[in-house]
């Protein structure tokens, strides 16, 4: 498509730890926000749009709707993000999705494990205890939460949930959810008649957690790479980009 790509590796994810008295979160919007504001300061006034994955795909729509933040995007996609935390939480303690968990507790864990080597004491927890956290539940209560001024897991999954902003948001966006997304609910599929029409949601039967692969084994389609950039066109083409100039 010709557009310049850039990724934001949330706060101590990019291999080297961060050494303040924080780390990232669904509802943590500054780190998105200094970013927005550093492409724009830097490359100028162009189209920009953005795409949030998963638990960063809430924490995009918390952004959305904060009009000032807002203003910075030309259009956004959110694919696969628990918007209803507490409800998401339970759904991974259970049946296949338990995989998932181990696996997101695995990475936060070494994340911790590779912060307070580097900088003792910038958690409310030690390694000993640390190694004993086996749930995600757990993780925020004893980190996430604590951390950053929640009561506790609970408080913070209320607060931090995007479901109930969605209604707010007036930047062109793009949802996209699958029904055997192992960390769905119910609770997460947003009423569509409350939607703005600024919102395209589209709900598809398979796709999984982040998958939507189509084709066949041997070539598979990845369907993300082409439905997303299709529909970031008529906000991102040159003839776009000419007008707003």
């Amino acid at each position: 498509q010709g557009w310049l790509a850039v990724i934001m590796h949330f706060r101590g994810c990019s291999g080297r730890p961060n050494r303040l008295n924080r780390i990232y979160h669904s509802g943590e919007t500054d780190d998105g926000s200094y970013l927005l504001r550093w492409m724009r300061d830097t490359l100028g006034e162009v189209p920009t749009a953005a795409i949030g994955i998963s638990l960063g795909g809430n924490m995009l729509a918390c952004l959305l709707a904060k009009r000032e933040e807002a203003r910075l995007l030309s259009a956004a996609a959110i694919v696969s993000a628990p918007f209803h935390l507490d409800a998401c939480s339970r759904r991974i303690e259970h049946g296949f999705s338990r995989i998932y968990q181990r696996y997101l507790v695995g990475q936060l864990k070494q994340n911790a494990r590779r912060k307070l080597a580097r900088y003792p004491g910038s958690l409310p927890i030690v390694p000993a205890q640390l190694q004993r956290i086996t749930g995600l539940r757990e993780f925020d209560d004893a980190i996430t939460a604590r951390i950053h001024g929640f009561q506790d897991a609970a408080d913070y999954y209320h607060q931090c949930s995007a479901l109930a902003l969605l209604p707010t948001i007036r930047t062109p966006t793009l949802i996209i959810h699958a029904q055997d997304d192992p960390f769905m609910t119910p609770e997460v599929i947003p009423d569509i008649t409350r939607l703005p029409a600024t919102i395209e949601y589209q709900l598809t039967a398979h796709g999984g957690h982040v998958g939507f692969v189509g084709g066949t084994l041997l070539k598979p389609e990845m369907w993300l790479e082409q439905r997303i950039p299709a529909w970031f066109t008529r906000f991102l083409s040159a003839d776009t980009a000419e007008a707003t100039a």
